[in-house]
């Protein structure tokens, strides 16, 4: 039986049958060494939230994001769960897993509108048997459920890197995507775990340092990203604009990025180039110009699309 409002509170952690996702490592780590020995299963990598489902002792729907059991709203995740009926069905007939899967929302990756706020499913933990199922089991009982899940490329004995290059991008959710996941579900690494390892694209890469800040020591531009998170801020931007705005004596709109972004980077080699060359002994200008531009670019259709007041920041 399935109790579909909200559960009671779990008062200690050993109620919750609840199993971690393990990390995915870049293909190169350590963790990763000698995954591609053997046979892989190269799925994509959607840029989402990390989620997972099960059903517990008592018959409640529990859902969790990362550590974190989530009881309501979650952007919509626990009511989709809610009304799901192949995720009921699902769980309802196997006892003891538990379902993992990206809930898409806006990210890094810019998707299709309509591939937001659905749940894709990507793995599952078989309690029974104490192991992970293998890919074609998961993707087997999510097309028997109705259950999305994200593209499976294919199954390849001892791919090269040089091939699941070619897919890494490849979406049907929208034009770009953000990689690939590699399943080896016989490797162990040498630490005696089993893991999966991922590849990502350059640009995901970039978009994801300028969102979020990070930045990525085998990324070809880490200094230009290092320099462009450091000092392309929202703050200049909005000091640029409010030397600006007298001058253009009109509304801020979409005709004036390329006037932003060249000024913008221009305030930044002119202001902090001296601190740029004590810290970093290698840069590629073009490179820091283009990514300075990405970010000056974003931050300022952020400010004006959220009617910010320039002149009262």
């Amino acid at each position: 039986m399935f109790y579909l409002e909200c559960p009671p509170p779990i008062t200690n952690q050993n109620e919750m049958e609840f199993r971690k996702y393990h990390k995915i490592y870049r293909l190169g780590k350590e963790e990763t060494e000698g995954i591609l020995n053997g046979i892989c299963t190269l799925e994509e990598k959607i840029d989402g939230a990390n989620t997972s489902i099960w059903k517990d002792e008592t018959g409640w729907i529990r859902t969790a994001s990362h550590n974190n059991e989530v009881k309501a709203g979650f952007n919509g995740f626990v009511d989709y769960v809610q009304k799901n009926e192949g995720i009921k069905n699902l769980l309802n007939m196997k006892e003891g897993i538990i379902l993992y899967g990206e809930w898409l929302v806006r990210h890094t990756v810019s998707y299709n509108e309509t591939s937001y706020r659905q749940w894709y499913m990507y793995d599952i933990w078989d309690g029974n048997l104490n192991e992970w199922m293998p890919p074609e089991g998961v993707i087997k009982l999510a097309d028997a459920f109705n259950i999305k899940h994200p593209q499976v490329f294919g199954t390849f004995e001892n791919p090269t890197k040089e091939l699941i290059d070619t897919f890494a991008g490849k979406t049907n959710l929208g034009l770009k995507g953000e990689g690939v996941v590699i399943k080896n579900m016989n490797f162990k690494n040498k630490f005696g775990d089993i893991e999966y390892a991922k590849v990502v694209t350059q640009e995901f890469k970039e978009d994801n340092g300028i969102i979020f800040g990070g930045n990525n020591k085998d990324s070809n531009v880490y200094w230009e990203t290092y320099v462009m998170n450091k000092y392309m801020t929202v703050e200049r931007v909005r000091k640029i604009m409010n030397k600006i705005e007298p001058l253009i004596e009109e509304k801020f709109d979409m005709k004036h990025i390329p006037r932003i972004m060249g000024t913008c980077y221009h305030d930044l080699i002119v202001e902090e180039g001296w601190e740029i060359s004590q810290k970093v002994n290698k840069i590629d200008y073009k490179e820091l110009e283009r990514l300075c531009n990405r970010k000056s670019k974003q931050i300022y259709v952020d400010i004006i699309n959220n009617d910010v007041s320039v002149a009262n920041q």
